[in-house]
Order: C-alpha cells, then sequence, then structure tokens
C-alpha cells in the first residue's frame, strides 16, 4: 500500500459469526434451496484472487478506521445524530458494529422501467437473468460504435481496474458468451436510500445478501464517475461540487469484497472529501433521523457482483418509485413481474422531484435540495397485493394489521385515484407537481395499516439476513419463510 492513512499497518476486527453464517449460506429461495449462482471461469479466478487480497487490505486498514473513530469531530458527529451511547463506545466496537451494519446493507441496481438497455420488458420478456448493458446490446442485435467513445472507456474500466476479461475487440463484444464475461453495476446502499438507486431508474432490484457477499467485487468509489474525473484530460466540463481527492482512487488502494471493506470506507471518504460520520450516522442512528443531502446520493460503494444473476433467486425484492409508476400500466406489469417471481414490491415516495425537475442523475445529484438538510429519506410501504402472491409473512400478529388479501380494495381505490390523477395533468397539458406525489403518498398511508410501512435491516433487528425485507415500526420481521422472529426496533 503506498497511502498511510488507507493501509495502515495490524489486523481488522471480523464480522461477527453470526454475520458471517447468515452472509455465506448457499443460496436460498424463499425458504427452498436452489442450485448455486453460476460464474464463468474466469470470473471465480478474479474472486478467488481477491477475497485474500481484500481480507489483508481491510485488515492492514483496521486502526486507521479506529483512529478516525477516535477522532473529536467523528464522536461529536455522531453524539448529535445518534445520542451518547454509541458516541462513547470504544474506537474497536464502533467500527465492529460499523462492520455489522454493512453486512445488513442492501445491494441495489436501478433501471428505467421504460429504458433503452435493461428495462421492465427486457426483464419479463428476455433470458431470464438481470442482464448487464453488454447483455442487452449483443442480444438485441444493438452495435457498440465499433467500441469507440464511452464503451471503450467502459470496457477498459471493466478490464483495467475490475479485471474483467477482456473482449476479443476493445470496447466491442461479439457474441453472448463474451458479454456474459461481464456484470451488472449494483451499488452498497451505504446511506440507505429509501427508493433504492434513484440516479439510475425508477426500478431498483436488491440483491441476495449472500450472493452479494460471495461475488460481489467492490470499489471504494463509482468508476464511472472516477473516469470523468479524474482519468479525462478536460474536467472543465464537471459541475460545481465534484472536486474529488483522485490521489485517494489508486488500483493499488485495492478492490475489496462486502466482507472485507475497512480500507474501502477510508478511501471513499478521503476521494470525496467527506467526513466519515455523514455514512456513520445512516448506518448507525434510527432510520431518517439523519437527513439526506445530495451528495449522499454519490458517495457510495460500486459493486460488480461476478455472476449470472439469475432469476428469482439472485433477488431479494424490488423497489418501485411511486411518482413514477404508481397506478399506471407500467406500474402493473411491475407489480405482476415480482408477483410471478415470489419476491415482495416495496413503493417508496423517494427524491420526488416533479417532473419540472427532471430525474435526478449522477451529475445533478449534488445540487439537489442545495446541499442542506434535504430529506429523511425513510418512506417505503409494502404493497399488499404482491405480498399476498408472494411467501413472505410477518413474524407478529398485530391487531391493527389485517390480512393482505383484506387489503386489496383500498390499495386499488389508492391505485385507481393516482391514475387519474395523471390523466387529469395530462389532460391539462401539465406534469404533476410533487406536492400532489406527497399528497397522494399521505393519502394511503392513511388507507394503509402503520405495520405496512417498511424500515431496511439493522445488525441485530432480524437474525435472516438472507431472507427478510425489513421491519415494521411495531418491531416485526417481514421475511420469506423460514427464519422469523421478533426485532427490537428504535423508533
Amino acid at each position: 500500500c503506498e497511502r498511510s492513512e488507507v493501509c495502515p499497518p495490524d489486523a481488522a476486527l471480523p464480522l461477527s459469526a453470526t454475520m458471517l453464517a447468515a452472509l455465506l449460506t448457499a443460496v436460498v429461495v424463499h425458504g427452498a434451496l436452489a442450485s448455486p449462482w453460476r460464474s464463468t471461469p474466469w470470473q471465480r479466478e478474479l474472486l478467488n484472487g481477491l477475497q485474500d487480497d481484500a481480507r489483508h487490505r481491510s485488515d492492514i486498514a483496521a486502526p486507521a478506521l479506529e483512529e478516525v473513530l477516535s477522532g473529536g469531530e467523528f464522536r461529536s458527529a455522531l453524539r448529535d445524530c445518534a445520542g451518547p451511547d454509541l458516541a462513547e463506545l470504544p474506537a474497536a466496537e464502533l467500527a465492529q458494529r460499523l462492520r455489522e451494519e454493512v453486512a445488513t446493507v442492501e445491494v441495489v441496481s436501478g433501471f428505467r422501467a421504460d429504458g433503452f438497455e435493461m428495462s421492465l420488458s427486457e426483464a419479463i420478456h428476455g433470458p431470464g437473468f438481470f442482464e448487464s448493458s453488454w447483455q442487452v446490446r449483443v442480444r438485441q442485435g444493438q452495435n457498440f460504435s465499433g467500441g469507440e467513445r464511452w464503451y471503450g472507456i467502459q470496457d477498459d474500466v471493466e478490464t483495467k481496474v475490475y479485471g474483467f476479461r477482456p473482449f476479443s475487440h476493445h470496447g466491442y463484444p461479439q457474441i453472448m458468451p463474451e458479454a456474459s464475461e461481464r456484470t451488472p453495476y449494483f451499488m452498497a446502499n451505504l446511506f440507505r436510500v429509501d427508493v433504492g438507486s434513484p440516479l439510475y431508474g425508477d426500478v431498483s432490484v436488491v440483491l441476495k445478501p449472500s450472493l452479494a457477499a460471495e461475488a460481489g467485487v467492490v470499489s471504494c468509489a463509482d468508476t464511472g464517475g472516477w473516469t470523468g474525473m479524474c482519468n479525462s484530460s478536460d474536467t472543465s466540463w464537471m459541475p460545481d461540487g465534484y472536486k474529488p481527492k483522485c490521489s485517494a482512487y489508486k488500483k493499488s488502494n485495492g478492490l475489496g469484497t462486502l466482507t472485507s471493506f475497512d480500507h474501502l470506507l477510508l478511501a471513499n471518504a478521503a476521494y470525496w472529501r467527506v467526513p466519515l460520520s455523514r455514512v456513520a450516522c445512516r448506518l448507525l442512528a434510527p432510520w431518517g433521523q439523519t437527513p439526506l443531502v445530495g451528495s449522499d446520493l454519490i458517495h457510495y460503494l460500486e459493486v460488480m457482483p461476478a455472476a449470472e444473476l439469475t432469476f428469482p433467486s439472485a433477488v431479494k425484492f424490488v423497489i418501485g418509485s411511486f411518482p413514477d409508476l404508481f397506478g399506471t400500466s407500467t406500474g402493473a406489469k411491475l407489480q405482476e413481474w415480482c408477483a410471478t417471481k415470489g419476491w415482495v414490491l416495496l413503493w417508496s415516495l423517494g427524491l420526488n422531484l416533479g417532473d419540472d425537475e427532471g430525474p435526478a442523475n449522477f451529475w445533478t445529484a449534488v445540487g439537489l435540495g442545495d446541499e442542506g438538510a434535504w430529506t429523511a429519506s425513510n418512506r417505503r410501504v409494502v404493497d399488499p397485493v404482491v405480498l399476498a402472491r408472494t411467501s413472505a409473512a410477518f413474524n407478529g400478529t398485530s391487531p391493527q394489521r389485517p390480512s393482505p388479501q383484506g387489503l386489496g380494495a383500498k390499495f386499488e381505490a389508492a391505485w385507481q385515484g393516482a391514475n387519474v390523477t395523471r390523466r387529469v395533468a395530462a389532460a391539462a397539458n401539465h406534469s404533476v407537481s410533487n406536492v400532489t406525489w406527497a399528497l397522494s403518498w399521505s393519502n394511503l398511508m392513511e388507507l394503509l395499516p402503520a405495520d405496512l410501512r417498511m424500515l431496511p435491516l439493522q445488525a441485530g433487528f432480524c437474525s435472516d439476513i438472507e431472507n427478510c425485507v425489513g421491519t415494521s415500526p411495531s418491531g416485526d420481521c417481514l421475511c420469506y419463510r423460514g427464519g422469523i422472529e421478533t426485532a427490537e426496533v428504535v423508533i
């Protein structure tokens, strides 16, 4: 290692035995064992080499992580967001708490339901797995501009940074076996953004934790952003606020995994010039207690799972954007896709920027909310219509929670109301405002039982990380059959 602040000597505390056991179990399909996911020989070799290297780099980074966690600035910020009990923990114990929280973080990939490459139609009618952009284009006979422009750049990142197998023609896979050496891009949702991956689409797919832990190749930052900001001769076009410390992102700092990542947390904070307390507060404090700022949306760890992401076994659940899809025919297709696959579907109000703002992306995120405290990002609800067609159930017997089948009429009324709102706006040739969508969301929350509001998993809430989707406000775990128990939730 070349950077002492990222790679100092000594060893990291391992994840707890319970966490590792939950993460590294065989792939489970809603309670039933399935065959292991498939990787190519090149991908398996890449993963085999990565495991030891990532563990070594994470071990070496542990003392530096503990030094940061001991700092007065970090402790003060943690005390403000999470209270004195956490802020006064010994650094080694606090580091372990962070590791255990990261072990529960959702690994998500966003795509637009009506997108050009991966889309809902492609997901429903395609080959039965989550495709990379390379695979979609090869399968549909699209071209790659001869491997020029972005395709060549993306190819370089995936081979020279991640170590994936080169194509026979640079930036231009000829056949599906070539394209299948590459995988879709995911992100570790460190800030527990309610809608998942909003910068990349209105549908977010959440990966099974065991698959993410065993097959995920993890970068400390978005490699596409790094290419534009740090590996380009012309940076004059960059928006304000995009000034990373490029020297913090080096191949010598290494990649990591979702079980060995101390060095990645340090490198991410150094690269983006932000205190580690930002992510610590979102991970350790009650969900939503620390509001997001726009730049938080790009401060994720990038994950490329080196395996074929076969449906349904590779996916844990799905999140849909309420303002974009609720009450639409596309939203109905999303419901049917999830129900057919047996996945829980969550709806989230998400960023709710309004149509006038247009969809956010990586290069507009920093300006959202003018970098003030912007959104709690803690609004999720279970789709009861889809839930009734899955094996998932709450462990508790709350008297306020009717069966999913009994909620259909209320949910359908809210769905039709959203549809009417859209049609009226379209007839008047204007968009639906974010104020209107916020009101529609509030109305839906009044119609549905409070226990259908969903909190993401946090360490110690539900022991079955693999099969539990999240917890209700009353502390019940929503899990696919098997591994159901009570959560301890701080509201």
